[in-house]
């Protein structure tokens, strides 16, 4: 196996944009500093003042999306009053017909039921006139023919119940790309506060658990020596060593089953010792045979021991 070199992880802070060891320590220290504080304090500002602009921005977003939606409305009755055709007129007729309504109902009584329910029904008719199917198109070679939705038919010759032109095709398509694009956008913010304020909302919980341990630590009592300082130990102070207990190793043997043997006890034998008394040590019948006694101031006889000796080694 080759050696190979391992870096320390690290953790990257959205709010002091700068890299820290992903470790419990460094990250407390980082969090607890004056620096992260400040940061986070002007994120939630900014936060708080971006989700106001935002606000602003939809209501005038709104608000020109009506202008739009006005403005092709007048340009649409524009257009119908200076190129009229049947769906046109029918408009214009039924807009004339309602002025000229109002204004006699409130000089006249009103009618009876039964002219109501005509103009109900010529209303209906109106209302499913406007309803336009025929559409407006071009061919290849720059002809214009006119389509219809609901059947597929087409014609070369402009129909009498009316069409949608290519302008108008135009401008709703603009209109729904508009909308698409605005909805789009709008969620697009939407998530964007909502990913803010879940971070937020983290931010300050932690923020709030750190004080809550500060201040329990600071309510603790500590008991510190009253007098003069000790003096600064460049090496450090005394510390007692303690023996570490080396726990026995689990080797995860198989157990064996010991069998308990009886030894038996080994018994010294007594030894018994005989007795003899003897009244005199010059009795005849001892064991140990007569002792002479030497006579008083004499000398002791020398015994020459001849196996010492050289002996003659030739006879004459």
């Amino acid at each position: 196996m080759a050696d190979y070199w391992k870096s320390q992880a690290k953790k990257f802070c959205d709010f002091c944009k700068c890299w820290i060891a992903d470790n419990k320590p460094s990250i407390g220290f980082h969090e607890s500093g004056k620096r992260h504080k400040e940061n986070v304090t002007k994120r939630l500002s900014e936060i708080r003042k971006n989700s106001a602009k935002t606000y602003q921005e939809e209501v005038q977003v709104d608000k020109e999306m009506k202008k739009m939606e006005e403005e092709a409305l007048r340009a649409y009755m524009k257009d119908l009053q200076e190129n009229p055709d049947y769906t046109s007129k029918k408009l214009l007729e039924e807009t004339e017909k309602r002025k000229k309504e109002l204004e006699d109902s409130v000089r006249q009584p009103k009618e009876p039921e039964e002219p109501q329910v005509v103009k109900t029904e010529e209303s209906q008719t109106a209302s499913a006139a406007t309803t336009k199917v025929w559409h407006e198109a071009k061919s290849d070679d720059g002809y214009t023919y006119y389509w219809n939705t609901d059947t597929a038919e087409s014609k070369w010759e402009p129909p009498e119940e009316g069409f949608v032109s290519l302008e108008e095709q135009e401008l709703q398509k603009k209109q729904a790309k508009l909308k698409e694009e605005i909805k789009k956008k709008k969620k697009e913010e939407k998530n964007k506060r909502k990913q803010e304020e879940i971070r937020a909302f983290k931010e300050r919980e932690n923020f709030k658990k750190k004080r809550k341990n500060k201040d329990e630590k600071k309510d603790i009592e500590t008991d510190l020596p009253v007098g003069p300082a000790p003096k600064p130990d460049p090496y450090g102070g005394w510390t007692v060593v303690e023996p570490k207990v080396e726990e026995p190793l689990d080797l995860e043997l198989p157990e064996q089953e010991y069998v308990t043997i009886k030894v038996p006890e080994l018994t010294e034998p007594e030894i018994k010792f005989k007795e003899k008394t003897f009244s005199s040590l010059a009795d005849d019948d001892s064991e140990f045979g007569t002792i002479k006694k030497e006579p008083e101031g004499g000398f002791k006889k020398r015994k020459l021991n001849r196996g010492n000796m050289r002996q003659k080694m030739d006879t004459d």
